[in-house]
């Protein structure tokens, strides 16, 4: 299989299909060698992982310049590598404090005693999407290892570079690589993992989630599917527009938006919505993309192709049905076969647009006014899928009377939430109402594992 070069579109990588065969017997071999990494215990565990980490200090420059490679760009790259980095002893510390040996009793009465203990799969799949490739699956990966499972990795097909280093990083630790394998492969390989594996996980986009959770039903295996909707933002009358206004681009054009958690839709109260959209208008008019020199530059290349034709695709139904654009351009720009796209920013919209109902993957901002609070959470609400969402207030009461009616999972109050701002030692002034995300602190660890109930009778 051909991969493409985003900064330049040509295909010059190749990577290799695995037969069901071959994963065959590479389950089986990491089956044996994880009876005694579960016995082994969790401090040998930490051992083992923190030993990997050295490795992958030794090979840091390789990785991130296979990165760059894979995602065009290179800013963000550095940052999720590092993220990764610290984000490993987070883990462990975790893992230090949550694991423990002793049965919880949940029922005791005059007939039966029983405990309740956790136990890990023996097999685990992660599956990974391109946005953030090494980050979406080592933040599985290693929770899933510290949890005492057996891991099989098949990174996405679209960024798959990084694969042989990381590969040399585990074959310098003694049979590591009887315990996790990245593997290279497309959708069929994912779909293999779902026929071998106790138990599967995926980072990525609502599309392949839903592949995912009904190919794992047919195996009647557990599938942790990790996706995020249309993110959004709601600015009322009383919040700071000079700092809503930040916020919200930054969460928007970041990764030149192709984060799962990205803000992709914006409510203002019309009171202030022509002053919000000057300052937002005007500070992305600042941003410029990282071409031709990768180092120069904050929006880099979209990364795959048919995101950048789904993206022309919904700003020329926006337009077709309305919709004006105020900062930004109609389409992806095409440089020397790389697919750009502007900081983006439209008016004049309702939601029969595609851009303001379906995931976009781009820095695209559009800003809708909204009368009082209660439209502003009727359109807000209008979405199908699981979304986070920002409140921007200049009351606390305001802020969490909102955000208690909104059916978003997340939402961050003052501030804008991206799930790389949740690892490793990175700061962030965030308060949310419900951080509980299936992969930030102990929660991380709670899908690689399943309970053992002992029944005793008295």
């Amino acid at each position: 299989m051909k991969v493409r070069n985003p900064r330049t579109g040509i295909y010059d990588y190749e990577i290799s299909l695995l037969s069901f065969e071959t994963l065959q017997i590479k389950a089986d071999v990491m089956r044996q060698a994880q009876k005694n990494w579960q016995v082994i215990g969790i401090e040998q565990r930490i051992k083992t992982i923190q030993r990997w980490k050295k490795a992958l200090e030794r090979h840091l420059e390789e990785i991130t310049e296979a990165l760059t490679i894979d995602t065009g760009r290179k800013i963000e790259t550095e940052s999720e590598v590092n993220l990764v980095m610290a984000s490993i002893d987070q883990f462990c510390d975790f893992a230090n404090t949550y694991f423990k040996p002793e049965a919880q009793t949940i029922l005791h009465n005059n007939t039966y005693h029983i405990e309740e203990f956790s136990e890990p799969f023996e097999l685990v799949g992660i599956i990974g999407s391109w946005q953030f490739p090494l980050q979406n699956v080592m933040m599985q990966v290693i929770p899933a290892l510290l949890a005492g499972s057996a891991v099989i990795v098949k990174p996405s097909e679209k960024t798959p570079r990084f694969i042989k280093v990381i590969e040399k990083t585990i074959s310098q630790i003694l049979h590591f690589n009887n315990l996790v394998d990245f593997v290279e492969g497309g959708k069929e390989t994912g779909e293999m993992l779902c026929a071998i594996t106790d138990s599967v996980c995926y980072v990525g986009s609502e599309v392949n989630a839903r592949k995912i959770y009904e190919i794992s039903a047919k195996h009647f295996i557990p599938a942790t599917l990790l996706f995020a909707g249309k993110g959004a933002a709601i600015v009322t009358e009383t919040a700071d527009i000079e700092h809503a206004s930040s916020a919200i681009l930054w969460a928007g054009v970041f990764n030149a938006g192709q984060s799962a958690d990205a803000i992709e839709r914006v409510y203002v109260h019309r009171n202030i919505h022509s002053q919000f959209l000057s300052r937002l208008v005007g500070k992305s008019n600042l941003l410029t993309l990282a071409y031709p020199n990768i180092n120069h530059g904050e929006i880099g290349p979209i990364i795959s192709e048919k995101q950048a034709t789904l993206i022309n695709e919904q700003l020329a139904d926006a337009v077709k049905k309305g919709a004006v654009i105020v900062a930004g351009a109609a389409k992806c720009l095409v440089q020397k076969g790389g697919y750009y796209c502007r900081p983006t920013i439209l008016t004049n919209l309702n939601h029969q647009m595609k851009i303001m109902k379906e995931k976009t993957y781009g820095p695209i901002l559009p800003v809708k006014s909204f009368l009082n609070e209660a439209q502003a959470l009727d359109l807000v609400n209008d979405s199908a899928s699981p979304f986070t969402c920002s409140v921007f207030a200049g009351k606390d009461s305001e802020t969490m009377k909102i955000a208690h009616k909104l059916k978003s999972k997340t939402v961050t109050i003052n501030d804008v939430y991206l799930e790389n701002r949740f690892y490793g030692n990175q700061k962030s002034s965030n308060t949310s109402l419900e951080i509980k995300a299936e992969n930030i602190g102990t929660n991380s660890f709670k899908k690689f594992l399943k309970n053992k109930d002992l029944i005793f009778k008295k």
